[in-house]
């Protein structure tokens, strides 16, 4: 008897199980707000920024209702952080860009920080009704166009929830650097003072994905 009731329950459980394609290929996008947590007791602060990026990705349900998926994306962001150049107590400027702090500061301003980055990010989906989902997983990036980069990769962990009800899925998603991420150029600008931060990542993404090819 036990035996029976085990069968029907796992019978009844796959038909209750909602649907999703085996196996797919598809084009992913996404929009995101950035808000870096500064690190660098030089920064007096950092405005937040912006990314976006577009990529590819592949995906295969596991069992029941769980599926992952792999990809790869280019990825851009950019934020502003504010420098100061300090003269030292001799009324010379010090070519580090730091000088002396409690001299008198004669050069400040914005700096445009834009970021390039290669994404391979993965995650794990479960669907918890016929079209919404929860998802969550790790991403691996490299940042391309700073001759000075701490971490060679970043990881950052994501977490979010989103919906599939047709072929367009969405999904918005809170992403987390692991580490604090340090990054500079090494030519001195014309006022005195390199170009570069140390922030922790902080961003909240939305993502679209649309299936070019998938098999049910």
């Amino acid at each position: 008897m036990k035996t029976v009731f085990t069968i029907i329950l796992l019978v009844g459980l796959s038909t209750y199980s909602y649907s999703q394609s085996k196996s797919a290929f598809g084009v992913t996008t996404e929009g995101a707000w950035f808000t870096p947590r500064p690190i660098s007791p030089f920064s007096e602060s950092n405005r937040n920024g912006w990314g976006t990026g577009i990529g590819v990705y592949a995906s295969r349900n596991i069992f029941w209702r769980f599926s992952a998926d792999v990809g790869i994306a280019y990825r851009y962001k950019q934020m502003q952080q504010h420098y100061k150049v300090y003269t030292g107590s001799s009324g010379y400027g010090d070519p580090s860009g730091y000088g002396d702090p409690y001299g008198s500061a004669n050069i400040e301003g914005w700096d445009k920080l834009p970021m390039h980055y290669i994404i391979v990010p993965v995650h794990l989906q479960m669907l918890l009704s016929k079209s919404f989902f929860i998802r969550g997983g790790i991403e691996s990036t490299w940042l391309m166009n700073y001759k000075v980069v701490n971490e060679k990769p970043e990881f950052n962990w994501t977490l979010g929830f989103g919906s599939q009800k047709h072929k367009l899925k969405w999904s918005i998603n809170y992403i987390k650097g692991f580490k604090d991420q340090g990054f500079g150029d090494r030519t001195l600008e014309a006022d005195g003072h390199y170009k570069g931060s140390i922030n922790r990542n902080n961003m909240l993404q939305l993502n679209l994905s649309y299936p070019i090819w998938q098999k049910k």
